[in-house]
């Protein structure tokens, strides 16, 4: 008799909390679709509550504790959803932290890339749709792409015309000069980007006529800032 009248009043709570939620989010149901939705929640709620009460062979103050455990996960996920728009940028920030490379917005048309435990920037991009991570070089006059990198953008290494000189940490390597479709680094978007493939680069490049093409880069507090 104990468990059914705790049944009871976890349906009236369970109830009242589904038409609680319905109500902020959806301002009450605007058609049948809706309506219909709502209550085949509930009553879906309500029947895996009955199971799970009456199929119980624990104490009540076990079933209690479990009950709390899950209401308070249902609830966290509720509140979490309701707020995503002001915690997005509280958790780019942190995955910007755990991943220096890559680009967390600041605004619509401005990135940032954390500094590196090396000491320098790395971004993590898209090149012609490809994903790949560049260094982040003011030393290179263009972006330059190691072989690897330029196959997997799409580009048929094996037609160019390696016939240009050009000086690499690695020393002196020959290169050949391309047209990169599309670099894309966050939001901000680069089309018909002049390149170089080297061989014997072991980590491409991002390089000034990158930076030059946008309205603002600049280093500051271990970060490197992108407006476009």
């Amino acid at each position: 008799m104990k468990r059914l009248a705790v049944l009871a009043v976890i349906i009236v709570a369970l109830s009242l909390f589904v038409v609680w939620i319905a109500g902020n989010s959806l301002s009450m149901p605007d058609t049948h679709a809706e309506s219909a939705r709502l209550v085949t929640n509930v009553l879906l709620a309500i029947l895996l509550l009955t199971t799970l009460v009456l199929g119980w062979r624990g104490t009540m103050g076990e079933a209690f504790r479990h009950g709390s455990v899950w209401f308070i996960a249902f609830f966290a996920i509720i509140l979490a959803y309701s707020y995503r728009d002001e915690l997005a940028p509280m958790a780019e920030r942190v995955a910007g932290e755990l991943n220096p490379a890559k680009p967390v917005a600041r605004q619509a048309n401005e990135v940032v890339l954390r500094r590196a435990n090396d000491g320098h920037f790395y971004a993590d991009l898209k090149i012609n749709g490809s994903s790949m991570r560049l260094l982040a070089d003011t030393g290179a006059s263009v972006i330059a792409l190691s072989v690897e990198d330029a196959e997997d953008a799409g580009i048929d290494v094996n037609q160019l015309d390696f016939t240009l000189r050009v000086s690499t940490a690695n020393g002196t390597a020959m290169a050949a000069k391309v047209e990169l479709d599309e670099v894309r680094i966050g939001s901000i978007i680069r089309d018909d980007v002049t390149a170089l493939v080297a061989k014997g680069l072991s980590q491409s490049l991002l390089g000034m006529n990158f930076f030059n093409s946008l309205s603002k880069f600049q280093i500051e507090n271990d970060e490197l800032l992108l407006r476009d």
